[in-house]
Protein backbone atom coordinates (compact mmCIF):
# COMPACT_ATOMS: atom_id res chain seq x y z
CA UNK A 1 0.00 0.00 0.00
CA UNK A 2 1.23 3.64 -0.90
CA UNK A 3 2.05 6.18 2.27
CA UNK A 4 -0.32 8.77 1.93
CA UNK A 5 -0.22 11.81 4.64
CA UNK A 6 -3.84 13.18 5.79
CA UNK A 7 -4.79 15.79 8.13
CA UNK A 8 -7.94 15.12 9.74
CA UNK A 9 -10.60 16.81 12.35
CA UNK A 10 -11.32 14.49 15.23
CA UNK A 11 -14.56 14.96 13.97
CA UNK A 12 -13.85 13.67 10.62
CA UNK A 13 -11.75 11.02 12.26
CA UNK A 14 -14.72 9.61 14.26
CA UNK A 15 -16.91 9.26 10.94
CA UNK A 16 -14.43 7.51 8.94
CA UNK A 17 -13.59 5.29 12.19
CA UNK A 18 -17.22 4.64 12.54
CA UNK A 19 -17.91 3.66 8.85
CA UNK A 20 -15.22 1.02 9.01
CA UNK A 21 -16.95 -0.25 12.44
CA UNK A 22 -20.08 -0.33 10.11
CA UNK A 23 -17.93 -2.06 7.20
CA UNK A 24 -16.47 -4.76 8.84
CA UNK A 25 -19.82 -5.51 10.88
CA UNK A 26 -21.56 -5.98 7.12
CA UNK A 27 -18.70 -8.02 6.00
CA UNK A 28 -19.24 -10.42 9.32
CA UNK A 29 -22.98 -10.30 8.91
CA UNK A 30 -22.63 -11.06 5.27
CA UNK A 31 -24.80 -14.29 4.05
CA UNK A 32 -22.90 -16.86 2.65
CA UNK A 33 -22.66 -20.26 3.57
CA UNK A 34 -19.15 -20.94 5.51
CA UNK A 35 -16.14 -22.41 4.26
CA UNK A 36 -12.61 -22.24 4.42
CA UNK A 37 -12.12 -19.95 1.37
CA UNK A 38 -15.01 -17.40 2.66
CA UNK A 39 -13.61 -17.41 6.15
CA UNK A 40 -10.26 -16.68 4.37
CA UNK A 41 -11.65 -13.70 2.46
CA UNK A 42 -13.53 -12.48 5.91
CA UNK A 43 -10.34 -12.67 7.42
CA UNK A 44 -8.28 -10.49 4.73
CA UNK A 45 -11.14 -8.14 4.51
CA UNK A 46 -10.78 -7.59 8.42
CA UNK A 47 -6.94 -6.95 7.98
CA UNK A 48 -7.16 -4.45 5.29
CA UNK A 49 -9.76 -2.88 7.42
CA UNK A 50 -7.71 -2.86 10.41
CA UNK A 51 -4.66 -1.29 8.38
CA UNK A 52 -6.83 1.26 7.72
CA UNK A 53 -8.26 1.91 11.37
CA UNK A 54 -5.01 2.28 12.04
CA UNK A 55 -4.02 4.65 9.82
CA UNK A 56 -6.49 6.66 10.94
CA UNK A 57 -5.65 6.31 14.48
CA UNK A 58 -2.27 7.89 13.62
CA UNK A 59 -3.18 10.59 11.39
CA UNK A 60 -2.57 14.17 12.32
CA UNK A 61 -5.08 15.93 14.02
CA UNK A 62 -5.90 18.90 13.30
CA UNK A 63 -8.14 21.70 14.92
CA UNK A 64 -9.71 24.58 12.90
CA UNK A 65 -8.30 28.04 14.76
CA UNK A 66 -10.29 29.61 16.48
CA UNK A 67 -11.45 33.37 16.05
Amino acid sequence: MSEINIQLTRKQQEILLRGLRYVRSSAALDPKNWNEEVDEERQRHYSEVAEIETLLNGAKIVEPAAI
